[in-house]
């Protein structure tokens, strides 16, 4: 039975990893709560499915040109591994993206506060 070569499933494994790692980070910052929620459980479910329904196909193809192919026939197994992944890559820019922006947001939050506290003195002194 062919499979992909060893390399491939380390890497695999660790970007499955990460993803499961920041799903639970944004879940328990909060942020996009039920997406991290269901990007912990795909995480976990998504090896486990593929593994298990790989282990039925035929002699002489490996597990992504079973799926593949599987797949451009709707079973449905293979449908929900290959929309898991592509969900997988869609978390994986809105992670990054919401990384960027609350690194950005810090400064933002100070100025706001001093802006508002400005305005405060001001409406103060106006009232007087």
């Amino acid at each position: 039975m062919e499979t992909l070569p060893t390399w491939f499933w380390i890497i695999y494994y660790i970007i499955i990893f990460l993803t499961l790692v920041s799903g639970i980070i944004n879940w328990v910052r909060r942020i996009y709560s039920p997406l991290a929620a269901i990007t912990i459980i795909l995480s976990l479910l998504t090896p486990l499915v593929g593994f298990l329904y790989s282990i039925g196909r035929p002699v002489g193809i490996n597990e992504y040109e079973y799926v593949m192919a599987q797949f451009q026939m709707r079973n449905l197994w293979s449908v929900f591994i290959v929309f898991a992944h592509i969900y997988f890559i869609i978390w994986g820019f809105m992670f990054f993206n919401g990384w960027h922006y609350l690194k950005k947001l810090v400064p933002y939050r100070d100025m706001l506060v001093e802006k508002i506290i400005s305005l405060k003195r001001d409406i103060m002194k106006a009232g007087r």
